[in-house]
């Protein structure tokens, strides 16, 4: 399997997310749940993986395969050419499958038996679908050293109706990204120098033009968060309206204790820190910034939609959108250009990132009114898989669909897809339009790294051998 490439700065963040979104699907105390949760342990030692016993993650032995214990079901690369038992046990406990074809390629003897001296000694291509080597992936024939990049979007495969528009080198201790409304667009970035930070907003340029500022804009962390000791868990997203940029974190501890961090471009000496534990996701609409987390400044009431009202003086925190029962913790958040809100939230019933399309109107009611939406009320967007990010993209939001595939659990995506939106009734329906790929991973050779908005277009990280560039997705016109 491939291992992704990513600098330090960005991969510091994703997995300071990634603990932080296993943290919020566990009680006090517990480490895991299942070894889905081990995952954050990182890479195992060889011959080893990660189970979870009593909650707590622990190391234990890989047993090795084809130890005369199991039957051969033919299913591995074996030649072809020597006939398996048969007619007699392997290593004297189980019979081996005798009249089977093994490999596929030819039928054993069933004359002599397999002594179990023969091991798969991961040379050779198994079942065609992938090298044994344990290096990379290529559909099972090509490594990626020797597979065709195009110089923008790599090995991805851009779907009909959508062009790659500029390209910009991103550069290596970048983060999250995002992107000022326009039409000038400027671009903004969290650097992380290490764990314990420090963590700093810097400018990225105006696009194209993409660098990186020398000078540090504003510390994300607020003051009693820094120090060697003040480990915090970056969230991953930057969003700005044009004048606020908002950036967040979580610490350990009951609740997940965290804060938003607001720079004002405007007035840097006006830039503050709203309390805001549990933020995971946000996203920009008319006069506020929706937060999916667990309270946002004085305002707590568990696991929902908070909303930051930025066109009130001093800024007014409320509770706008309720999730339903079977949330088992944050999802994502993207705003399309017509003000419609894709809200989410990890479902404990399907077990993967599910989203809802909420009216325009819904919003602007709760804002005013003080009296949340149910989001589970709008219409959901039918992903038909796991999403581990989100975007809006033009009158629509794009998803990175994809998941966590076991043993290792590194994300394997598959494609990213919109999905457009339909207002009517005066902002009151939207109507969700049926899944569209955008970009499609035909290995894992090249990967996505991040997702934001530009303008009515979709901004993607792209990530492979030739190194992480920012690319610009457009609809064709």
């Amino acid at each position: 399997m491939k291992t992704e490439r990513m600098s330090s700065g960005r991969r510091l963040a994703w997995v300071l997310t990634t603990f932080a979104v296993a943290l919020t699907g566990m009680g006090c105390g517990e480490e895991c749940v299942d070894e889905f949760d081990c995952r954050d342990k990182g890479t195992p030692p060889e011959g080893q993986c990660y189970v979870c016993v009593e909650q707590r993650c622990e190391l234990t032995s890989i047993p090795e395969a084809d130890a005369g214990t199991t039957v051969d079901a033919g299913t591995g690369a074996d030649a072809g050419t020597q006939a398996d038992a048969g007619t007699r046990t392997d290593a004297g406990t189980v019979t081996d499958a005798g009249p089977q074809t093994d490999a596929g390629a030819s039928t054993d003897a069933g004359t002599s038996s397999d002594a179990g001296t023969v091991t798969d000694a991961g040379t050779v291509t198994d079942a065609g679908t992938q090298t044994d080597a344990g290096t990379v992936t290529d559909a099972g024939t090509v490594p990626c050293s020797s597979a065709t990049y195009d110089p923008k979007l790599g090995t991805l495969q851009l779907a009909s109706g959508f062009v790659a528009g500029e390209s910009a080198a991103l550069p290596d201790t970048a983060g999250p990204v995002g992107v000022t409304p326009g039409p000038t667009y400027s671009l903004y970035t969290v650097v992380s120098q290490s764990d314990v930070g420090p963590h700093a907003l810097h400018s990225l340029g105006t696009w194209p033009q993409v660098s990186l500022g020398a000078t540090p804009l504003f510390d994300v962390a607020a003051p009693a968060d820094r120090g060697p000791s003040a480990m915090l868990f970056l969230s991953p997203f930057v969003e700005t309206d044009g004048q606020h940029v908002f950036t967040g974190y979580t610490k350990s501890g009951a609740g997940f204790p965290g804060s938003l961090s607001l720079y004002d471009s405007t007035t840097p000496a006006a830039s503050t820190y709203v309390s805001a534990p549990g933020n995971f996701t946000a996203g920009v609409v008319p006069g506020a910034l929706l937060v999916n987390g667990n309270g946002l400044d004085t305002v707590s009431a568990g696991l929902a939609i908070y909303a930051l009202k930025t066109d009130t003086s001093p800024f007014t925190a409320l509770k706008v959108g309720t999730l339903p029962p079977e949330n088992g913790g944050s999802g994502f958040t993207a705003v399309s250009t017509h003000g419609v809100a894709m809200l989410g939230y990890y479902s404990d019933t399907v077990f993967a990132n599910v989203g809802h399309a909420v009216a325009p109107a819904k919003i602007t009611q709760a804002l005013r009114s003080g009296t949340p939406f149910v989001v589970a009320d709008a219409p959901m967007l039918d992903v038909g898989s796991n999403f581990v990010a989100a975007a809006g993209q033009g009158t629509g939001v794009a998803v990175l669909r994809g998941d966590y595939v076991p043993p290792t659990y590194e994300f394997a995506g598959t494609d990213i897809s919109r999905f457009a939106f339909t207002v009517t009734d005066g902002g009151e329906t939207v109507t969700v339009g049926a899944r569209q790929p955008v970009l499609t991973y035909v290995d894992q050779c090249t990967s996505v790294t991040l997702m934001t908005s530009i303008g009515a277009d979709l901004l993607v990280g792209v990530d492979d051998k030739n190194g992480t560039r920012l690319v610009r997705i457009q609809q064709a016109q």
